[in-house]
């Protein structure tokens, strides 16, 4: 039993979910989101549109959200996705965990500064290594502003969508 010692820290005390996590309350709901994609290396652009469902996953460690979204027909048409957001305290930071129906994984960390939050992450396209940045600043507790940005050398960046997020 000796062995095991080191592990005996588990049975200790059950996990609370962290102080942190309270702030992604805000996202609880369902949330109409509307934008545009501009012109740019992907494409003509057009229109963005979704639906998103989001609560806690039982235990209030992390809420899950399913997206049903409506993207040009030159960038995938619709599809869905499933994410999971939560707090990791060793990096404070907050985590986002993307699952779409076509293929991709996305993992974001974010902040969260004076009722903005800032999401960043990176992405292979065609082996091309693309930082993102999601910002989503709070204009009250039923809608956010967003942009999402895109970077293949961290300086210049390029809009790939922007819109406004509201609650039903």
């Amino acid at each position: 039993m000796q062995e095991h010692k080191d592990l005996d820290v588990l049975a200790e005390s059950p996990s609370k979910p962290a102080p942190e996590l309270s702030a992604l309350a805000y996202f609880i709901g369902t949330w109409n989101i509307e934008g545009i994609i501009p012109p740019g290396p992907w494409g003509a652009g057009g229109p963005y549109s979704s639906t998103d469902a989001v609560d806690w996953l039982a235990g209030n460690f992390f809420l899950i959200g399913r997206s049903d979204y409506s993207l040009p027909p030159s960038l995938g048409g619709f599809g869905k996705e499933t994410y999971i957001m939560g707090y990791d305290a060793s990096e404070q930071a907050y985590t986002f965990d993307g699952f779409n129906s076509q293929g991709r994984h996305q993992v974001s960390r974010g902040q969260l500064s004076n009722g903005t939050w800032l999401w960043t992450s990176h992405a292979d396209y065609n082996g091309q290594d693309v930082q993102q940045k999601m910002t989503m600043k709070v204009q009250a507790p039923e809608s956010y502003d967003l942009k999402f940005e895109l970077s293949t050398d961290g300086d210049n960046w390029s809009t790939f969508l922007e819109g406004k997020a509201r609650k039903r």
